[in-house]
């Protein structure tokens, strides 16, 4: 990220203790999500209706396309009914839908959210809905790679408890690589 590209509200944004310390978006992300805030932003009140944010998902065809991020948006939506929000507010709510990865209720949560249908499991059909969604471009071996890393060689789908458990060991990994790193 070039600091040299960014207007003065960008910077104060980025010095805020809430967005250094986030612990799910990276400033990138936080970046991103200022820059759409703002493009329904009442200047006045620095707040936005999340419903007109919804209106443009549709339109775009936002609820076909990434059902996913049109789906965290509605829940953000519903649950602020008329009433507006201001950026902050905004990021803390979708990183509640998204869940933290670092603790095991977020670590549910992101499974509830990426299992569109319901049913408990993901499985091939799924994981390719995602990737597609999410542009990661998953070939089919991946995808079975994927599921027999989570869920064991034999399985077919993953269960909540496997995603969970297996987002834990990851998590859990990353956090003393990062405790390393930091005491070199």
């Amino acid at each position: 990220m070039n600091q040299q590209n960014l207007d003065k509200d960008e910077i104060a944004l980025l010095q805020k203790p809430w967005v250094k310390n986030h612990t799910t978006l990276t400033n990138d992300h936080i970046l991103e999500l200022f820059r759409l805030f703002n493009l329904y932003c009442d200047p006045r009140t620095r707040r936005i209706d999340l419903k007109d944010v919804m209106i443009t998902a549709q339109q775009l065809g936002l609820v076909q396309k990434s059902p996913i991020v049109a789906n965290t948006l509605q829940q953000v939506s519903d649950q602020h009914g008329d009433g507006g929000v201001d950026f902050e507010e905004f990021v803390r709510e979708l990183t509640n839908k998204l869940g933290n990865l670092f603790d095991q209720k977020g670590r549910e949560q992101l499974f509830t959210l990426v299992d569109i249908d319901g049913k408990g499991t993901l499985d091939k059909e799924d994981l390719k809905k995602i990737s597609d969604e999410l542009h990661l471009n998953f070939s089919p071996k991946d995808i079975d790679e994927i599921i027999h890393n989570v869920a064991g060689y034999d399985a077919e789908d993953i269960t909540s408890e496997q995603f969970e458990k297996y987002l834990a060991k990851l998590t859990n990994r990353r956090k003393i690589e990062t405790e390393v790193l930091r005491t070199k």
